[in-house]
């Protein structure tokens, strides 16, 4: 893709639902001569206007996936002639479509889309000389609600940012980024999460803010390895250890933000295992962190979290937000320092 290539043209850009707000917050602040206008928002995506080089998404963290909006399908025939193909040919002359490598004849794989699949993807090779390609495409067309739309490889998340390494309960590197929001990090700070898993979170906090001491453990070896395999592919100064998230080797406050994905108690670990590790593990929470600190803690086990941390003398929660991801909807909850208790805190230095 050329990514100095100046296009005009209205894509979506999907994210997650409840990180909306900070995508459209992020877009505010891009430069390098792009002007983006928000056309309409859904809870999981935007409509925008861009005009200017695509490389004013490219360093973009609350969406992963960008695509061209053809308009309504209601035949495969609107290929042909009509709204959809007149989106289609300025795409391809002017928009983003156009700063694809090969263009206009492109590689391209179709997905669900109903009984019209067979037909646009012959459309798309008879008419317009396009390649069907699943396995090595650079466009990929489906429906989402009833719009046909062209998803731009190049822009996916993991072309973007690079592969990462995954558990199964990993965060999504988008959500991770809502996280990092979330705990407001300063530069220079001391940041732990102490179920690091593949180290997602911390890798997106190393990238959206300046931390200092970036420390990760998880109890899996497995996980352990990951996370030290994904911080050399992004050369991020990860200190990642094996150890107990009730059990840190960390002293006594010397923590300024934590953020962790915790169990659920569906992939990972259960409900009756949770009852035990919340509290063990909020203990461990209160000991580390400074009387400044901040922790950001993401869970489906709702209630549970919540009843622990009032039972919790020296912590407090503060705002909560909600995610849609995977299915599911965990919630992010804020924690701080109960009132009375930050002044009696001074910070420790973690030894390098």
């Amino acid at each position: 893709m050329d990514w100095d290539t100046a296009v005009t043209d209205h894509l979506v850009l999907r994210s997650l639902r409840g990180a909306v707000d900070y995508l459209a917050e992020e877009l505010r602040d891009v430069s390098g001569g792009a002007r983006i206008n928000v056309l309409r928002r859904h809870h999981d995506r935007l409509d925008v206007e861009l005009s200017g080089p695509l490389s004013a998404l490219r360093g973009l963290h609350f969406y992963s996936e960008c695509a061209v909006d053809l308009g309504v399908l209601t035949d495969a025939g609107d290929l042909s002639a009509g709204p959809l193909a007149d989106r289609l040919r300025h795409s391809l002359s002017s928009g983003a479509l156009s700063a694809m490598d090969g263009a206009p004849e492109l590689r391209f794989r179709v997905g669900d889309l109903g009984d019209a699949r067979w037909q646009v993807r012959d459309r798309l090779t008879d008419a317009w000389g396009w390649v069907n390609s699943p396995r090595h495409w650079q466009v990929n067309l489906d429906l989402v609600e009833g719009r046909l739309l062209v998803t731009l490889g190049d822009l996916h998340l993991t072309r973007r940012q690079g592969r990462l390494e995954r558990l199964p309960a990993s965060t999504t590197p988008v959500l991770a980024a809502a996280l990092v929001r979330l705990a407001k990090i300063p530069d220079g700070v001391s940041l732990l999460d102490p179920f690091c898993g593949a180290g997602t979170n911390l890798l997106l906090a190393h990238a959206m803010a300046a931390p200092g001491l970036i420390l990760g453990s998880d109890l899996r070896a497995d996980a352990v390895r990951q996370a030290r395999q994904n911080a050399s592919y992004r050369t991020a100064p990860l200190h990642v250890v094996r150890a107990d998230a009730v059990r840190q080797p960390w002293p006594d406050a010397s923590v300024q933000r934590v953020i962790a994905n915790l169990p659920f108690g569906k992939r990972v670990g259960s409900h009756g295992a949770n009852r035990t590790l919340y509290p063990g593990f909020l203990r461990e929470l209160d000991r580390v962190l400074t009387g400044d600190g901040r922790a950001v803690l993401l869970t489906e086990d709702k209630r549970l979290l919540v009843d622990t941390v009032q039972r919790t003398r020296g912590l407090r929660i503060v705002k909560e937000a909600t995610f849609g991801s995977g299915g599911g909807h965990p919630t992010a909850y804020v924690v701080v320092r109960s009132r009375g208790q930050a002044r009696r805190r001074s910070r420790r230095p973690i030894a390098p």
